[in-house]
């Protein structure tokens, strides 16, 4: 509100009136601020938001999805056809009292009639613009009954229609159709309603925001409070003087409290010819300076942004501390020169969001001379049709809930033919009586130019013409008529205009700066309430959703498999039912790379998909196997997961529905099968007797102490077919693992994990797979980290001094199966191209994931082994070697080259088994 509501001057023709509204013969709901209000405050009293409202017609539904000063005039049933499906909708038909303007809606309806807000949700807008069609294409159509809805810039919807109405209080299609014709006729031809005031903002809240959005703005009045800013907006032309010395303190550093923002507009700053000419566009940081310099003492403020147009500029100022709170700044620029084009005349502009409201700011330099008052209206109303601002929404100047209109508006004091005022234009009190002449005044009143913006009383001398200098109007030849050229004008809500003067003091232009003082309450968010809202919403969609999506009942979503061990598989099932009354699919989701696939490895699920019929069940089985496939990634899994182990979370997903997740959980019983060589020899009791969270330390552990110098798993192993003579012949020709792929292979598994005093329970070749196992399972090959460089060496030499930094374990199992395999070759058990070309992909395996066979590399592997296992390799392997039992009973070496200094703490392996 203003100060002087008496003395303040407001454009009579500001937005349609409520009677305007009523005018249209088709719409029976009539639209009055009294009626409006009171449905609106009763349906709240009446709402139960979770819960049904059999009280309420459904035009009364439709209209609690709506704000206050939101009224559904009309609503319509109709059907969309989306794939094979019908999907209800009802189209309504509403008015904005703010706003003046009408649009169509469709609501997406769960059931029709509807029986609460819940069955309804807000998926199109169509504002009843110029552009707005509605039509029917009944060539090639299923139906006859059908009609289109199309905007400007969008394709064209859609919707077919039953003859018969079930809804309460719905239209029938021609009078529906009647009613929207008349909506769109009394806005684009009604007298007072000309386009540069139509404005359709407030669709903005119903477009591209989901189901959440919507409700929290339809219930932002219990969040919302509105906030005190002080807006300090000036204006000067300074009559293309270059920057100077001038203390412009007096004209900005007004008023007892300092403003939270300014926003500061030049006319005619710089307008040569070559500024014109190459259109100056580049703010100028000497006034800029100049202007923070002179700001009001009591804050501390920052530049935001400025813009400029040849001779215009525009810098917002803000305070420091209200950085954080500025969502949005956006900056235009209009050109109304020369054919539109030449920046000496038009307008520049601001856009900026604080909290939850939006400002814009507006300076424009309009057509001179007292008789072009005409072409004054046309700059105004080309700024207004070219102010669009660059953001998400596309926001016009009337789309922001603050507006301020500084500048030199050039409207002149006009006297009537033949009559003299009875007034000196220089005297300090003449104000009154020339603003009954004054153009901008008279224009506003015949509804000509700035369509419902106001002004503050003038209580100061015209503002234009001067002698550069002083405080005298022109003496010139020309003698130029006093004028209050230089304006602020507001529009919008929760204003109040504090002060409204000019700076005489100032005298280096032929204008005096002009400034105001507004008091604007702001929206902004109350974050507590808004927090208690919010939930609130959250769960209303959420119940809304699961009420209106397809729901499945599933037996448990734990699915606990109790002990878990190595190469046994492992079951559940489960029911899942559908006691909706439509069918359901469901689906288990396939989760995002790596794992590209709906559960890991080691799980499988049947069926991975399957359709539901109505009262029906279906059984769901999920198997767990760890073996040779999956080993490695579920111990990866073990060792790196921080927080509780899970052996995955299936998502089961239900089409157009809700997601439901299941744990799939239990305890893996460790097995020496995929465990790292320094695992297995920090072990200082059997597998069998350690539990997963155990095994977990002992996976990360990363100290050098090791209690034994090679795994007691492979010395068993190694030791029995060092035994068995020729029965071992054929062994290792493979990597199939045939044996392992048995349930009968989990008796090894138990012999090794138990540390068994029995006799081996199989046969040597059973022995040589699972050697070969305990080699090929774990993440790293054995000879990791010196893979690629072992590789690249050429004598054994060379080989030795890397397999001598490899830590203990991994280098005295290295050799000891060089030595073992090289005894079995000389004895003609093994068949030595078989065994490197096997032992060499085992050992020196790549660890990426790289699918394609690389024989080059295939071949090196091979050629590598092939120097460590062949007879040729001579006393080569034992040479300094730490004591360990040999395969024939006596006493042998392993090298230890390259020792990490802990031999202390290794005991014999013998002695440690």
């Amino acid at each position: 509100m203003n100060s002087e509501p008496r003395a303040a001057m407001t454009s009579a023709s500001s937005t349609p009136t409520l009677s305007s509204l009523n005018s249209i013969p088709t719409i029976s709901a009539a639209v009055s601020s009294t009626g409006l209000l009171g449905s609106a405050a009763a349906a709240r009293e009446s709402d139960v938001r979770d819960g049904e409202s059999p009280s309420l017609s459904t035009i009364e539904i439709v209209q609690r999805k709506f704000k206050d000063n939101e009224k559904v005039l009309s609503i319509f049933e109709a059907y969309q056809i989306i794939g094979q499906e019908h999907r209800s909708r009802l189209l309504a038909l509403v008015v904005s009292v703010a706003g003046g303007t009408y649009a169509v809606f469709s609501l997406a309806a769960a059931r029709l009639p509807p029986r609460n807000v819940n069955d309804l949700s807000i998926d199109k807008v169509f504002a009843l613009n110029e552009s707005f069609q509605m039509g029917s294409d009944k060539k090639g159509s299923i139906s006859q009954l059908n009609f289109n809805l199309k905007t400007s810039g969008e394709s064209a919807v859609k919707y077919f229609y039953y003859p018969i109405i079930s809804a309460d209080g719905a239209s029938d299609f021609e009078t529906f159709h009647a009613q929207i014709v008349s909506a769109k006729f009394s806005m684009t031809h009604s007298s007072i309603a000309t386009e540069s005031i139509l404005s359709y903002s407030w669709l903005n809240d119903y477009r591209q925001i989901g189901e959440v959005k919507q409700e929290l703005k339809r219930r932002e009045n219990e969040y919302i409070v509105f906030n005190d800013f002080r807006i300090y907006c000036g204006t000067w032309n300074v009559n293309n003087k270059p920057y100077s010395d001038s203390p412009l303190d007096l004209w900005l550093a007004n008023g007892d409290e300092a403003a939270d923002i300014y926003a500061i507009g030049f006319q005619e700053l710089g307008t040569s010819a070559k500024a014109l000419t190459f259109s100056e566009n580049r703010p100028d940081p000497l006034w800029i300076s100049k202007l923070l310099s002179s700001l009001h003492k009591g804050a501390e403020y920052e530049e935001l942004t400025s813009v400029r147009l040849v001779g215009m500029m525009l810098t917002i100022f803000i305070r420091k501390s209200l950085r954080p709170y500025i969502a949005r700044c956006r900056v235009k620029t209009v050109a109304r020169g020369v054919f539109n084009t030449l920046g000496n005349k038009g307008g520049v502009g601001v856009s900026i969001q604080l909290n939850e409201g939006n400002i814009c700011f507006i300076n424009c330099h309009l057509a001179a001379h007292m008789g072009f008052v005409e072409a004054r209206n046309e700059d105004y109303g080309g700024i207004v049709r070219g102010m669009i601002f660059d953001d998400d929404l596309k926001r016009t100047i009337n789309d922001h809930d603050h507006i301020f209109w500084i500048g030199d508006l050039n409207y002149r004091i006009e006297e009537p033919p033949g009559l003299q005022l009875q007034c000196n234009r220089a005297s300090p009190d003449a104000y009154d009586v020339l603003v009954n002449y004054d153009q901008l005044r008279i224009e506003m009143g015949k509804g000509n130019c700035f369509d419902g913006f106001s002004e503050g009383r003038i209580k100061f001398r015209p503002t234009y013409k001067y002698d550069v200098g002083t405080d005298n109007f022109d003496s010139s030849e020309k003698q130029r008529a006093p004028a209050f050229c230089d304006r602020i004008l507001w529009k919008g809500v929760r204003i109040e205009q504090l002060a409204y003067d000019s700076i005489m003091d100032i005298r280096m232009s032929d204008h005096k700066p002009v400034y105001a003082i507004f008091r604007v309450k702001i929206k902004t968010k109350d974050e507590k309430l808004y927090k208690r809202v919010h939930e609130e919403v959250l769960k209303l969609v959420d119940k809304r959703e699961n009420e209106n999506q397809p729901q499945i009942i599933v037996e448990k979503t734990v699915i606990d498999f109790g002990v878990i061990r190595f190469n046994e598989v492992a079951v559940s099932d489960f029911t899942v039912s559908n006691n909706c009354p439509m069918p359901v699919e469901f689906m288990f989701k396939v989760k995002d790379p790596p794992l590209n696939d709906i559960c890991e490895k080691w799980l499988q699920v049947e069926p991975r998909s399957d359709l539901l019929i109505t009262e029906s069940t279906k059984s769901v089985r999920v198997k767990l196997l760890a073996d040779i496939r999956s080993i490695t990634g579920l111990l990866k899994k073990i060792r790196t997961t921080n927080w509780k182990f899970d052996f995955d979370i299936l998502i089961l997903h239900v089409k157009n529905g809700p997601d439901i997740f299941l744990t799939v959980t239990g305890e893996y019983k460790p097995s020496c099968f995929g465990l790292s060589v320094e695992t297995l020899c920090r072990t200082e009791r059997p597998l069998c007797e350690y539990t997963q969270t155990q095994l977990k330390e002992l996976m990360n552990d990363e100290s050098p102490e090791f209690r034994v110098t090679m795994p007691r798993e492979f010395f068993f192993l190694i030791d029995y077919l060092h035994k068995q003579g020729d029965k071992v012949e054929g062994a290792f020709s493979t990597l199939e693992y045939k044996y392992a792929r048995s349930p009968q292979f989990n008796v090894i598994r138990d012999w090794l994990d138990m540390w068994s005093s029995e006799e081996f329970p199989g046969t040597p070749q059973d022995a040589a797979e699972a050697l070969l196992m305990l080699l090929d399972l774990p993440e790293k090959p054995l000879l990791d980290p010196f893979v690629e460089d072992l590789l690249q060496t050429n004598t054994t030499a060379e080989a030795m001094e890397l397999i001598a930094l490899l830590s203990s374990p991994r280098r005295n199992v290295f050799v000891h199966l060089c030595m073992f395999l090289r005894q079995g070759i000389e004895r003609q058990y093994y068949n030595l191209q078989q065994v490197a070309i096997v032992f060499g992909s085992v050992l020196l395996r790549n660890s990426t994931t790289n699918t394609v066979r690389d024989i080059y590399r295939e071949t090196r592997c091979r050629d590598f082994m092939h120097r460590f296992i062949s007879s040729d390799m001579g006393g080569t392997l034992s040479t300094g070697v730490i004591n360990v039992t040999s395969l024939d009973g006596s006493s042998s070496s392993a090298s230890a080259g390259g020792g990490d200094g802990n031999n202390a703490t290794r005991v014999n392996t013998n002695n440690s088994t």
